[in-house]
């Protein structure tokens, strides 16, 4: 499928509510919703793409998702604004909006296992490894110790495609850094932008069990959240901001379960340990579903699916059920069932290439910090300074969860609403896009609120949401939690169900 041709809108923030139509539409809603919303802040990234209006339309339909939906209940919609510059602060790695009083400059995650070789034939391929299952994988498949230095040697051994072959089939996670033009051009790359943006599906349908409060909009709504990483752990923590009880649930064995603690990922959420795949697991998950709300889940297409509960099931058991899904590489194509993460995605369609590129087409170019302190180096594909593709991907999710929901109780439908990261990347890799003048460093110093909140028993305080909805208090009741601190069970009761 031809890209279709652009016009860049023109104007202060016109690309901000081009983005924001954009998703609005796809996701089954008038273009018109957009025009009321109120956008700040100037200045981006310095790289090729337009990062800040992309971060800011994400959270904008999430906001315009809120105010749809309080609409929908009989009140006045209320208005919607977003500030550029606040909403890249939250696409920030690690994750927003903790800022630690005792330590106010924070500095990015970095890991040796989340990184890029050179190969037999002088490319370069990005691997992640940072979970101790897919370093496992990668070493096994290359036959190597779990050491950098003689996986960069058996790297350097072979052949890019021979090797991405090699390590994929293996289970683990790698991508060769291709340019734009290759993956426009590859199959899966044509099937990718042939993808909707977001594709809603209607499914079964029930009476609500819920109304909307004008200020905690979500109160009462119940979701079961089976997501990994970043992208969809985000979604379901926005819901959680507007009183949703979010309830996540992993496997005993699963990497994030066994290596991360407490994190801003989980604020909000109950954290629950559950292995579906004995019987007795299965069938606690099958009751958690039934009496969910919304579901939302990151795991490859077939992994749900393969615990017993493909979609038509978990339509039959929740009838209603707002579900929503991502993956890596998009739905259809060759590579629709490969696993990403949102550098390996920036590698494979083609975002660091353009980003290397572009910094070595001007010596004299200033070039942005990222959080690391680190600047581009244009002799080799580089990830951009945020994880675009995760945090606006993940919002674009919590819009779709709502719009469900707001769906749902004037109907009574269901839905089945997909993303994926490489359509996300598509989106922001228009090719009449061109960088802007304005460049700022990361991180950015922003404001925070002034309540004190405690995080790994340090005193913290969290920033304000880039997006506001007027009249919704948007804020999380209960502090980030370990794996396997709540049961898996829902925290409250509902009349003739059971907990």
């Amino acid at each position: 499928m031809d890209h279709p041709s652009l016009t860049p809108p023109e104007g202060k923030h016109e690309l901000t509510r081009w983005f924001t139509r954009q998703i609005w539409q796809s996701l089954g809603e008038p273009s018109s919703g957009a025009d009321c919303l109120q956008v700040s802040g100037d200045g981006d990234l310095g790289t090729p793409f337009p990062i800040a209006d992309l971060a800011a339309a994400s959270f904008a339909v999430s906001g315009l998702s809120v105010a749809s939906l309080l609409n929908a209940a009989g009140l006045d919609a209320p208005p919607v604004a977003v500030d550029r510059l606040e909403s890249v602060a939250w696409f920030d790695v690690p994750m927003a909006p903790t800022r630690y009083i005792d330590e106010p400059d924070r500095h990015g995650i970095h890991s040796r296992w989340m990184a890029e070789y050179l190969t037999a034939d002088d490319r370069w391929i990005r691997v992640q490894a940072s979970f101790p299952s897919l370093r496992r994988r990668m070493c096994e498949a290359l036959d190597v110790a779990e050491d950098p230095g003689e996986v960069a040697r058996a790297f350097r051994a072979q052949t890019a495609e021979a090797l991405e072959h090699q390590l994929v089939d293996a289970g683990a996670v790698a991508a060769i850094g291709r340019s734009l033009a290759q993956w426009r051009e590859s199959d899966q790359g044509r099937a990718v932008a042939a993808e909707p943006i977001a594709d809603v599906r209607t499914t079964t349908s029930r009476s609500a069990r819920w109304s909307p409060h004008p200020l905690r909009p979500l109160l009462g709504v119940r979701v079961l959240d089976m997501t990994r990483v970043v992208a969809a752990p985000m979604a379901t923590r926005f819901l959680a901001a507007l009183g949703a009880e979010v309830l996540r649930l992993d496997p005993p064995d699963g990497d994030e379960v066994t290596m991360m603690k407490a994190n801003d990922i989980v604020i909000g959420k109950r954290w629950a340990v559950l292995d579906a795949k004995t019987p007795e697991g299965r069938a606690r998950y099958r009751e958690l579903l039934a009496s969910a709300d919304v579901f939302v889940h990151g795991y490859r297409p077939d992994a749900i699916d393969a615990l017993g509960f493909d979609v038509d099931a978990r339509a039959e058991i929740s009838p209603g059920l707002v579900e929503v899904t991502l993956d890596a590489y998009g739905w259809t194509g060759p590579l629709s069932h490969r696993r990403g993460f949102d550098t390996i995605l920036q590698f494979a369609t083609g975002l660091a290439h353009e980003h290397a590129r572009w910094a070595n087409e001007d010596p004299g170019r200033r070039l942005p910090l990222n959080s690391l302190g680190h600047r581009v180096d244009g002799s080799r594909p580089r990830i951009l300074p945020v994880e675009i593709l995760d945090f606006s991907t993940g919002y674009q999710l919590a819009a779709a969860a709502i719009n469900g929901l707001r769906r749902q109780l004037m109907t009574g439908k269901g839905s089945l609403t997909t993303f994926s990261l490489a359509r996300t990347s598509t989106l922001l890799a228009q090719p009449e896009f061109t960088a802007r003048p304005e460049v700022i460093d990361l991180p950015l110093p922003l404001p925070t609120g002034t309540r004190v909140h405690e995080m790994n028993r340090r005193p913290s305080r969290r920033l304000e949401f880039p997006v506001r909805v007027d009249g919704v208090d948007l804020y999380w009741d209960r502090p980030a939690e370990d794996a396997g601190s709540s049961a898996p069970q829902w925290a409250t009761t509902r009349a003739g169900q059971d907990r």
